[in-house]
């Protein structure tokens, strides 16, 4: 999507995951030792916070995919992907425990042009939240979107 079609305000729908026991072992032999231990001793077993967040992160790298699949497919000129400077304030306020299942969104918070001209700023709210209705994950981020022209 280029600069001048994001609105503040629109929120996309990434799906959602679901963190069996099996997939959150999957994740700690690879990343988190700590939930390992959880494992040998009996306990249930909640998800890394970072597992949590890359699930967020491919289901919004394949809604990218499917929205410039879209965009080619309808003989549309296709942006220019822009970095990302990053994200800030990520939290889980409650724990993925398995068997939960975690539904994705972003919300467009904020946009602003940037000194180049070729690109514009967005800031999006991340939210992942379980079945239950409960946040289990947020984070704010900013990326750069392509104009659609240097004069926008």
């Amino acid at each position: 999507m280029f600069y001048e079609d994001v609105r503040i305000g629109q929120v996309a729908q990434f799906g959602s995951a679901t963190f069996s026991r099996e997939s959150i072992l999957a994740y700690a032999r690879l990343f988190d030792p700590r939930i390992l231990v959880a494992a040998r001793e009996g306990e249930p077993l909640s998800a890394s916070g970072l597992h949590v967040a890359s699930a967020l992160m491919r289901r919004l790298i394949e809604g990218r995919a499917a929205l410039r699949a879209a965009m080619a497919t309808r003989g549309e000129t296709l942006p220019e992907l822009g970095v990302s400077p990053g994200f800030r304030d990520m939290r889980w306020p409650h724990p993925v425990r398995e068997g939960d299942t975690v539904s994705f969104s972003m919300e467009t918070i904020s946009k602003r042009e940037t000194s180049k001209p070729k690109w514009g700023l967005v800031g999006n709210a991340a939210r992942g939240v379980n079945q239950r209705g409960e946040d289990v994950l947020l984070f704010s981020s900013l990326v750069l979107a392509a104009r659609r022209t240097a004069e926008g």
